[in-house]
C-alpha cells in the first residue's frame, strides 16, 4: 500500500510513503510529517497533531498483485479554532424618534468564516434584509433603522466553520442613550455555545 498527498492550496504531491511487511516506510522521518505518521489495522493511516498544512488530497494505492490495484482517494481539510470576534459599531444618526447604527463583526484569522446575526427575546436569526435591520452580503455588517426602546436592543454575531462557532454581544442601549454621533469600539460579551 502506498499513500501520497497533493496539498489543497496547489503544489507538488508529496510521498508520504508505503506500507508493505507490516511497517510504515517513508522517505523523510524527519521532514514534513516526522513521526506524526502511523499505519493502523495495516489498511489506515493515521497523522498525529495535525497541522493546517496537512489539509489535502490523500491518494493510496493498494496493491494485490503485481499488475491488481485498487486506488482510493481521500480528501482532508484541517479547520482552526474560530477566533472570538469583536462588534465595532457606529452611530450614523440620533433622532428622537430613533437611532440608526451600524455594527461590524470583525475576526481575525486567515480561512473562510461564517457570519450571522442573531437577536434575543425571542432568540431568532436576522435575514439579509428587512424594514428595521439589514445584513450585509458577506454577513459581517448589520445595519439598525430607527431603533428605540420599543425593540429589542440586544444583537449577537455568530462566526463559525464546520466544527467551531463564537459569538460576541452587544446591547444598542449601550449607545442610544449616549453621547451622538461618536464612534466607539465596544466591550463585548462573548458567549459559546
Amino acid at each position: 500500500m502506498k499513500w501520497e498527498i497533493h496539498a489543497l492550496r496547489g503544489g507538488l504531491g508529496y510521498w508520504l510513503g508505503e506500507f508493505r511487511h507490516g511497517k510504515l516506510q517513508h522517505p523523510d522521518p524527519t521532514g514534513r510529517f516526522g513521526q506524526r505518521l502511523d499505519v493502523v489495522n495495516g489498511t489506515t493511516l493515521r497523522i498525529k497533531d495535525l497541522e493546517l498544512d496537512d489539509g489535502g488530497i490523500y491518494n493510496t494505492r493498494i496493491w494485490f498483485t503485481k499488475t491488481q490495484f485498487q486506488e482510493q482517494r481521500f480528501i482532508l481539510t484541517v479547520y482552526e479554532p474560530v477566533p472570538t470576534p469583536q462588534i465595532q459599531h457606529q452611530v450614523e444618526s440620533k433622532t428622537p424618534g430613533g437611532c440608526n447604527v451600524t455594527l461590524r463583526c470583525y475576526t481575525p484569522g486567515r480561512e473562510e468564516l461564517k457570519v450571522s446575526w442573531e437577536t434575543w427575546d425571542p432568540h431568532r436569526a436576522l435575514g439579509k434584509s428587512v424594514n428595521q435591520y439589514q445584513v450585509s452580503n458577506n454577513g459581517r455588517e448589520l445595519r439598525v433603522f430607527s431603533w428605540n426602546s420599543s425593540f429589542n436592543s440586544k444583537f449577537t454575531c455568530l462566526v463559525s466553520n464546520p466544527v467551531d462557532q463564537k459569538r460576541a454581544s452587544f446591547d444598542l442601549l449601550s449607545i442610544c442613550q449616549s453621547h451622538e454621533g461618536e464612534q466607539y469600539i465596544l466591550s463585548f460579551i462573548i458567549q459559546r455555545r
